[in-house]
This record gives C-alpha cells, structure tokens and sequence, in this order.
C-alpha cells in the first residue's frame, strides 16, 4: 500500500509540469534480462516495466517507472542443492535522466539516476523486505520518429537491507517509448 500511496504522490507531483513550455511527455515499455550481484542464493532472471517520460529540455528529464524482475533459481552451491527458487523483485522509483533527445531522430546516448522503493520476496524462505535503493547506468534510444525511440539500457541497482546487507543487480533492458503531442 506504502507503494501505491509513493506511485500516487509522485504523479500528483509531476503532473501539474506537463502543461509547462516545452515540457515532453511520453510513456515507454520494457524488458529483459535481471542478473544478481554477488548472491549465491539467486541465478539470473527477467524484468519488465513501465516508465513515464517528462523531459523538461532536450538534455533534462525525469522518468518515474515500477519495474517487475524475478531473479531465477540459485541451483547448486558449493556442492548443494538449495531446492529454493529465485526472489521477485518489484521497484516504483524515479529517474533523472541527462542526454537522451526525446522528439529527434537518430542515435541518442543517456546517463541516468534514481532513488525507488525496492520489495524484494521470496516464497521458500519467507523473505520478505522493502526498503529504499539507488540504481543508476546509461543508455542509448534511437529515434525512429519524433514520436517513437526504441531503446537499451544497463541498470545497476543497491538496495540496502536489514543488518546492513544489501541486494545488488543489474538489469539489461530494450524497450519502446512513444512521446505524446504533436509540437515535436
């Protein structure tokens, strides 16, 4: 509920800059592979999600997204069978986003960093915990019309966790993103 409540507060937040000069509003779709960092107890798995775009120029924008991953099943370690399967991971977070030209054709080059709420579950060992994290990475859209990019990204994300643990991955995504309006 904590989540829906932030997703809320957060689009009440933005909503009142899409009506400023210049502003560029679009959606995107994504997915792709989430890969674990330094987990034993998790192999690689998938994400896919949604993003909001507002750039404020061309170089400025903010992206808020909820982003669905599930990391797969750790197999054997060290010789053992876990018999557990992978965590899921679900994120509602915001991007700044610097690069990136929404409404141009062509090859366009970002960096990108947020802060998002991070809830990471799993079944088999009643693991279950959200807590706030970092992600950041870069990226690159190509313009396939003033209206649509498609475009990949590498995310690297950290999500503290309780004892002072953290979990750490990096997603590989492609996606499409469609910009609204016809001033581009």
């Amino acid at each position: 509920m904590k989540k829906v409540i932030l997703v809320i507060l957060l689009l009440a937040f933005l909503s009142p800059m899409a009506g400023a000069e210049g502003v560029k509003l679009g959606a995107g779709v994504f997915g792709g592979l989430n890969i674990p960092i330094v987990q034993q107890d998790q192999g690689s798995g998938t994400a896919f999600g949604v993003r909001g775009k507002l750039h404020f120029s061309s170089f400025f924008g903010a992206e808020p997204n909820i982003v669905f991953g599930k990391w797969g099943d750790p197999g054997e370690v060290d010789g053992f069978e876990l018999g557990i399967s992978g965590s899921s991971v679900t994120s509602f977070g915001v991007d700044l986003v610097l690069g990136g030209m929404p409404g141009t054709v062509g090859f366009k080059p970002f960096v990108f960093a947020g802060l998002g709420m991070y809830s990471i579950k799993n079944d088999d060992t009643d693991y279950d915990e959200s807590k706030f994290g970092f992600d950041g990475g870069l990226g690159v859209a190509i313009g396939l019309s003033p209206i649509i990019d498609i475009e990949t990204r590498g995310t690297l994300f950290l999500a503290g966790m309780e004892g002072g643990l953290s979990k750490k991955a990096v997603m590989i995504t492609a996606g499409i993103n469609y910009y609204f309006g016809s001033d581009y």
